[in-house]
C-alpha cells in the first residue's frame, strides 16, 4: 500500500511539473515576442537560461533548503524571487489566454481595418499584458507591507463577573519568513501595543515551512514585549504542523510567555473562558484525533462567556450547539489575491469578516502576512481589534 501511495505521489508531482513547465514555456514564448535581440543567438541563450532560473527559483529554494539550510541567504533569495514570480505567472496565465482568445475570435470573424490595427497597437505583442501584471504585482507587494487595523464591536449576552468589556487584539496567519521578517515582526508588535489590548490572541500559522529557526526565535523574543492585561494566548494552525519542527516552535513560544492552547480551556480572571482548538493538521503528525468541543467544555461553567480560538472557520454548528459566544478564526487569507477570494467564499460559510447567528458570533481575519507570494490584491493584511461588551 505504501509503495502504491509513493508511486501515485511521484506520478502526480511529475504531471504537475510537466504542466507547469509547459505553461512557463508558453509565457517565455510571449516574452520572446518583445525580446529586442531575436537575431543574436548568444543573447537568446542567456534569455532562456535566466528565464528558467526565474521560473524554477521557488523549487530551487526548496532544494537548497534540503542540503543547505533555511537560514542560508541563497535559499531565502530563491524562495522570495520564486514566490513573486509565481504570482506574476498566475496573472500572466489568466491574461495571455484571454488575449489569445480575443485574437483568435477577431481572426475568425474577419475583424480588419482600423479596429484590428488599433487593438494590435494596444496589445503590442504582449507588452501591455506584461505591463499590467508588473503594476498588479508591485501594488500587491505594497499592500502586503502595509497591513491595517480592522475594528469590530461585539455584544455578548452574558455576565463576565468583574469584567464589563474586553479589548481583544487578534493576529493570525503571519507566516513569518518570506513576507514578514524581523522588521515586520517589530512593526507588528508595535502595532499590537498601540491598540492597548486587554488580551492578545495568536490564531495560528504564525510560522510556516519557510520560517527558519532564527526567525522563530526572533518572533518569540519580540513577543515578550507585548503589553496586555491578561497575556498572550496562541493556537496552532495547519502550517505549524506542515513545517515539521513543531517542538522547536513550541519551545520558543513557551520561553516568550505565550501560552499555547491545544484543545484546552483557560479561565481568565474568574470571568470568562478562552478555548484553544488544535488544528486538524495535527492528526497526520500525532496520529491522534483532536478533541471535540463538547469534550473540551465538559467541566466548564457555560454561564460565563466562552471565546473559542479555532484557526479554521469551521465546526460552526457545533459551536452554536455548545453555546459558544465568540469564535475567532483565520486560515482563509480571504483568498490573498483576486480572484481566489471567490473560491474561499465557496468553501467556507464565512470566509472573511463578521458573522452573527443568534448568540453566536464569528470573526474571520484575512491574516497579517501572506503564504507563498508576498502579494495581496483585492484583500488586506490586518490586525483585528475587537471590543467585546458583556451584559451586567
Amino acid at each position: 500500500m505504501k509503495v502504491l501511495k509513493s508511486i501515485v505521489t511521484v506520478s502526480l508531482i511529475l504531471i504537475f511539473l510537466s504542466l507547469y513547465i509547459m505553461a512557463c514555456y508558453y509565457i517565455a514564448g510571449k516574452g520572446m515576442n518583445i525580446f529586442p535581440y531575436k537575431n543574436d543567438k548568444s543573447k537568446i541563450i542567456v534569455y532562456w537560461i535566466l528565464f528558467w532560473i526565474l521560473s524554477l527559483s521557488y523549487i530551487l529554494g526548496i532544494i537548497f533548503r534540503s542540503f543547505l539550510s533555511a537560514n542560508n541567504l541563497l535559499t531565502s533569495i530563491s524562495k522570495l524571487v520564486g514566490a513573486i514570480y509565481l504570482a506574476a505567472f498566475f496573472y500572466l496565465m489568466i491574461l495571455f489566454p484571454i488575449t489569445d482568445l480575443i485574437k483568435f475570435i477577431s481572426g475568425k470573424i474577419g475583424l480588419k481595418g482600423e479596429a484590428i490595427n488599433y487593438l494590435s497597437k494596444i496589445y503590442d505583442n504582449g507588452v501591455l499584458v506584461f505591463l499590467v501584471v508588473f503594476i498588479l504585482i508591485s501594488f500587491g507587494v505594497w499592500k502586503t507591507i502595509h497591513p491595517t487595523v480592522t475594528n469590530y464591536n461585539v455584544n455578548i449576552n452574558k455576565n463576565a463577573g468583574k469584567i464589563d468589556s474586553l479589548n481583544i487584539v487578534m493576529v493570525s496567519d503571519v507566516h513569518v519568513g518570506i513576507g514578514v521578517k524581523q522588521k515586520g515582526i517589530d512593526k507588528m508588535i508595535s502595532s499590537i501595543n498601540s491598540l492597548k489590548a486587554d488580551i492578545v490572541f495568536f490564531c495560528g500559522d504564525m510560522v510556516d515551512e519557510n520560517t527558519n529557526s532564527k526567525s522563530k526565535q526572533y518572533l518569540a523574543h519580540a513577543s515578550k514585549n507585548i503589553k496586555s492585561k491578561y497575556g498572550v494566548y496562541a493556537i496552532t494552525g495547519n502550517h505549524e504542523y506542515i513545517e515539521a519542527n513543531l517542538a522547536e516552535t513550541f519551545s520558543y513560544f513557551k520561553c516568550s510567555n505565550v501560552k499555547i492552547l491545544q484543545d484546552t480551556a483557560e479561565k481568565i480572571d474568574d470571568s470568562l473562558y478562552v478555548i484553544g482548538r488544535d488544528d486538524p493538521a495535527s492528526i497526520s503528525v500525532t496520529k491522534h484525533q483532536t478533541k471535540s468541543l463538547k469534550e473540551i467544555l465538559k467541566n466548564i461553567d457555560k454561564s460565563l462567556p466562552i471565546i473559542v480560538l479555532n484557526h479554521r472557520p469551521i465546526e460552526l454548528e457545533e459551536a452554536q450547539e455548545e453555546k459558544i459566544d465568540l469564535q475567532l478564526s483565520g486560515h482563509t487569507h480571504n483568498g490573498q489575491f483576486f480572484p481566489n477570494n471567490f473560491i474561499t467564499k465557496l468553501v467556507f460559510e464565512d470566509a472573511y469578516g463578521y458573522l452573527n447567528k443568534g448568540n453566536f458570533n464569528l470573526i474571520v481575519s484575512s491574516g497579517y502576512g501572506t503564504w507563498g507570494p508576498p502579494i495581496r490584491i483585492g484583500t488586506k493584511g490586518e490586525l483585528v481589534n475587537i471590543k467585546v461588551n458583556f451584559n451586567k
